[in-house]
């Protein structure tokens, strides 16, 4: 939600958007092409590595489903970032017109969202296996999984569905608007920020430190079966470690600073700021830069996949000219983890 405000106060250098312009004209395609490449690069690989798991199981286990939708999630946005790449480049023109610039704010938001209620799932299903393995022998079916992710999608679809139906951007100086929006709707995005705020963000990340907390008080108490259990301990482990790192690096700085720029600018538009010059181009900078690490995200989930999708390592050794395993030792292996960690 970054906001330009043409002619709003020009009178007030400090004031000026062109000066936060260009500092985003320089910022966002630096950072959209470093996001694009190792994000389609890691995504790629993930997708392989689940076509090679399809083409031997015939089937996924409903962690691998959560993760599959995960993923998509990933690649829209990630397939999304060379048209907000060529906005920028194009001194903020926007030349793909009004329906195209609905969709990719459409998918951003959906993504990101969708993204986070994925990784809530996950960690809910490990702390199951975990905390109440018997529970979670119920819940663990293909159809629980199915209906978990048709929830996600239809939900955080219908949440972000209102962007595909805002108004036509303005032309300034000649050059169509599409990611900047008007200083009219600073009131709207502010109330819906006070909504979205705690709903996507705050009551996630509290399910997702729940979680996190008995995991790891499982993952640390002496165990006889220890020994035989370390790889898919280590899983736990990563996924407590990777969840919360994706949701402190990528979501927290960005739900924070967006509260606090959209207060600014209203203040601003209300004429009613007190904060120095500094402090005013501190927060639209933040804003720039939290954006693109919220965005970082799609880079991270394949990494989660590494090293928590089941499987996805072994194959990707065997890619790389490592020792094959069997089929039996790897369904062996399957088997004990659900035994015991419950997977």
């Amino acid at each position: 939600m970054n906001a330009s405000f043409p002619g709003l106060h020009r009178n007030t250098s400090c004031l000026d958007p062109s000066n936060v312009d260009n500092f985003k004209r320089l910022f966002y395609p630096t950072a959209y092409i470093l996001i694009f490449i190792l994000g389609l690069t890691g995504h790629s690989i993930s997708v392989c590595v689940f076509l090679s798991q399809w083409r031997s199981q015939k089937s996924f286990t409903p962690v691998s489903m959560l993760m599959v939708n995960l993923l998509v999630s990933d690649l829209m946005l990630v397939c999304s970032l060379p048209l907000r790449l060529t906005y920028y480049v194009l001194n903020s023109h926007w030349p793909f017109g009004h329906i195209a610039c609905q969709i990719i704010l459409y998918v951003y938001y959906l993504n990101m969202y969708s993204s986070v209620y994925f990784l809530v799932a996950l960690n809910v299903f490990r702390y199951l296996a975990l905390v109440w393995p018997y529970l979670y022998l119920r819940v663990q079916t293909h159809s629980v999984s199915g209906i978990i992710c048709g929830l996600i999608w239809g939900l955080m679809g219908l949440a972000c569905s209102p962007l595909l139906f805002a108004k036509k951007k303005s032309h300034d100086e000649g050059s169509t608007r599409c990611l900047e929006l008007a200083h009219d709707a600073v009131d709207k995005l502010l109330l819906i920020n006070n909504v979205t705020f705690p709903v996507g963000f705050v009551v996630p990340l509290m399910i997702v430190i729940f979680c996190s907390i008995f995991v790891a008080k499982n993952l640390l108490r002496p165990s006889p079966a220890l020994g035989r259990t370390r790889p898919c301990r280590k899983k736990a482990c990563a996924l407590v470690i990777i969840s919360l790192g994706i949701f402190l690096v990528c979501f927290l700085p960005y739900h924070i600073v967006r509260t606090i720029f959209l207060i600014t600018e209203r203040q601003i538009k209300m004429n009613e700021y007190k904060e120095s010059c500094g402090y005013i181009l501190a927060v639209r900078k933040a804003a720039v830069i939290t954006h693109c690490l919220c965005t970082s995200n799609s880079c991270l989930d394949p990494v989660l996949f590494f090293f928590v999708g089941e499987n996805s390592r072994s194959t990707f050794v065997r890619w790389t000219g490592g020792r094959k395993s069997s089929g039996a030792a790897g369904r062996n292996q399957q088997q004990e983890e659900l035994h015991v960690l419950q997977k």
